[in-house]
């Protein structure tokens, strides 16, 4: 198994925690289909049903010197692979990445994105990213619960957005 492919159980069956990668595109597009309108528009900050080709491409984008990515990934019991959760950080500054995580609807409050943001802060600290920006609206509270729970601060508010701030500097290598 890659370096860069983490082998884990949930919910009793196999389950990777790896790097998007680009035979995804057909995942990602089924993982949006498979969660409710609500929960896209708070990941996404508007209503969509689907992924418009320009954003596939945008999320597609598969660049390891700007994002660090981790997707929870496993096989169906018919033996076709899915996505179940994806996270990004996609490097704004030098130091500085902007982070976000959708989770599939019928999996939300079950440790997906704890998972995730996990692994995602401790890429980003070992690869010298010392501040996680994510940008949430008010009434995502799940993640604003969760960033909480990682030392998220919320350093302002503006448009009805709340700006959560983690600064990585001050973590354990």
């Amino acid at each position: 198994m890659p370096e860069d492919v983490e082998a884990i159980s949930f919910q009793g069956r196999a389950l990777s925690l790896r790097p998007l990668q680009s035979h995804d595109r057909r995942l990602l597009e089924d993982l949006v289909a498979r969660t409710e309108l609500h929960d896209l528009q708070l990941r996404f900050f508007g209503a969509l049903r689907s992924l418009s080709p320009g954003l596939l491409d945008h999320l597609m984008r598969i660049d390891p010197a700007s994002r660090v990515t981790v997707v929870a990934s496993r096989t169906t019991v018919e033996g076709e692979p899915e996505i179940l959760a994806v996270g990004r950080a996609h490097v704004l500054t030098r130091g500085n990445a902007e982070l976000a995580i959708l989770v599939r609807s019928d999996l939300k409050g079950l440790g997906l994105g704890s998972m995730l943001l996990d692994r995602l802060i401790a890429r980003c600290h070992s690869r010298g990213i010392s501040i996680l920006l994510a940008d949430v609206l008010p009434q995502n509270t799940r993640m604003l619960r969760l960033a909480r729970k990682y030392g998220f601060r919320a350093e302002t508010v503006h448009s009805g957005i709340t700006r959560l701030v983690l600064e990585l500097g001050s973590l354990a290598a």
